[in-house]
């Protein structure tokens, strides 16, 4: 028997947020945890995480349990995320802007400071902190979801690709075609058409200066830096060394374009820099 499961809830209710997020999260967790026992053979149970979910910077034991119990019987755990571009990702956004009481003054202020709530998380944050914005622990120095112990972007960056690293199988960057090759070579499943669904059809208009706002504080925010690295781990060495090949093959270099550099050349071609 095949299963899909699911529990979320909105981050943002009324413009205000959702107290009740790390509740709807552990909901999730208890229920995965029971997902996963007594695995048939050929069985696949599937389950998406999504707003109000997992809080992926404090979830390292529950991933490891899971991979630990499924792998225990016999099976393979497959962990997906597809990351966005972050810019088109925080502009697609504005689309929700006023059913969550924001304001094109606001809307992305939080992006500026290292620890402050806003009514929606960039790439980055989404993945660490999902959009818990009233999470509120003991040991928190900040009361607050989003980067509660006030770290820095490098460390934020560095803890997402480690996360990254440690439990997920499947990385890539708004690529759906490459999403689904991966996901069908591990599991043996037919390819199908998917509709496209959950469009948004009307037009969103920036002004030059607050698209250059956000790309300020994407880049603050650690968000640039990030995707960056997601690239250089998991997208360009492969696209690289595709691309290297077949300009190899449709520009082939013969012996005598080749010059051997006297012990005098200068590769530059210029002055030295100072």
């Amino acid at each position: 028997m095949h299963s899909y499961y699911q529990r979320w809830g909105q981050a943002v209710k009324n413009g205000k947020p959702n107290e009740e997020c790390e509740d709807v999260e552990n909901l999730l967790n208890s229920k995965i945890d029971t997902l996963i026992q007594n695995l048939g053979p050929s069985e696949w149970k599937i389950a998406h995480s999504h707003l109000c979910n997992n809080y992926l910077n404090e979830s390292d034991a529950i991933l490891t349990r899971w991979r630990s119990t499924v792998e225990s019987q016999g099976c393979g755990m497959i962990n997906s995320v597809m990351l966005r571009d972050p810019l088109n990702h925080a502009m697609s956004l504005y689309k929700v802007m006023k059913s969550k009481g924001g304001t094109r003054e606001n809307w992305a202020s939080h992006l500026h400071e290292s620890s402050s709530e806003g009514k929606w998380h960039s790439v980055l944050d989404f993945l660490l902190y999902n959009i818990q914005i009233h999470r509120y622990h003991d040991d928190y120095p900040v009361k607050i979801g989003r980067n509660p112990f006030n770290v820095t972007k490098e460390e934020k960056v560095k803890r997402a690709l480690q996360i990254l690293d440690t439990h997920f199988d499947v990385i890539t960057i708004g690529d759906h075609t490459e999403f689904k090759r991966q996901i069908l070579e591990l599991t043996g499943w037919i390819d199908m058409e998917i509709p496209h669904s959950n469009v948004y059809k009307k037009e969103l208009e920036f002004t030059k200066k607050e698209v250059e706002y956000l790309q300020k504080g994407l880049t603050k925010n650690g968000d640039i830096d990030f995707i960056d690295m997601v690239k250089l781990r998991y997208q360009w060495p492969l696209s690289y060394l595709t691309d290297a090949l077949d300009f190899r093959t449709k520009n082939p270099v013969n012996q005598h374009e080749f010059i051997e550099d006297g012990d005098d050349d200068d590769d530059f071609g210029g002055d030295e820099a100072d």
